[in-house]
């Protein structure tokens, strides 16, 4: 199994919003999280083809919870693509966080 840590940035409808995408790849199947807004949100997915994924998931915010579906593309270290909403389309661009010893460890987060 791959696991994969990005600071990413999505670019929502209330402006941008900073947070860490964790990516464990275990071809043809991709789970993680994607932390926005003080909260750990997990999705799942697959790879379409090298480097390029396509995951479901939900957004939790303070006051609501949103569904996505997203689609990426990860090469040279970057991440670009985005979520599509019932709200729109959102980019979500990020860059691969680099390695830590805790980052070994496979149940913790980057």
């Amino acid at each position: 199994m791959k696991k994969v840590c990005y600071a990413v940035m999505l670019q929502s409808q209330l402006g941008p919003r900073s947070g860490e995408l964790v990516l464990r790849e275990d071809a043809p199947v991709v789970t993680g999280t994607l932390s926005l807004l003080g909260h750990h949100n997990r999705f799942s997915g697959s790879v379409l083809q090298s480097g390029k994924y396509l995951i479901s998931g939900a957004l939790r915010s303070p006051v609501d919870k949103e569904p996505y579906d997203a689609i990426f593309t990860v090469e040279g270290g970057r991440l670009s693509g985005g979520l599509i909403t019932r709200h729109g389309c959102w980019d979500l661009t990020g860059v691969q966080a680099a390695p830590a010893a805790a980052r070994l460890e496979p149940d913790t987060e980057c």
